[in-house]
């Protein structure tokens, strides 16, 4: 599967990762509507994961979880990066 690199830096651009070591929520900061929706159901997949008894490394679990996601074998390893940051940063 090939990279889809606009998700990929809209992912990164959202969550922050380009501008800060701490996560967080900025749909400001991707302007196309499309990209930001399509950000933003990546995200509510994340939202929705609730760390279990394999949760004892948080950013194990964290790494494993947004690995898990169907979105993932398309983004940049800096997207996966950001959304590990923030899924770990919310559950820790």
């Amino acid at each position: 599967m090939t990279l889809d690199d606009t998700l990929s830096e809209a992912i990164v651009r959202y969550v922050g990762q380009d501008e800060s070591s701490i996560p967080g929520r900025h749909p400001d900061r991707v302007a196309s509507e499309s990209t930001r929706a399509h950000v933003e159901q990546v995200i509510a997949e994340l939202d929705a994961i609730r760390p279990d008894d394999s949760a004892v490394d948080l950013f194990g679990w964290a790494r494993r979880e947004v690995d898990a996601l169907p979105s993932a074998p398309r983004l940049s390893d800096s997207a996966r990066s950001a959304l590990v940051s923030l899924l770990s940063f919310t559950w820790r």
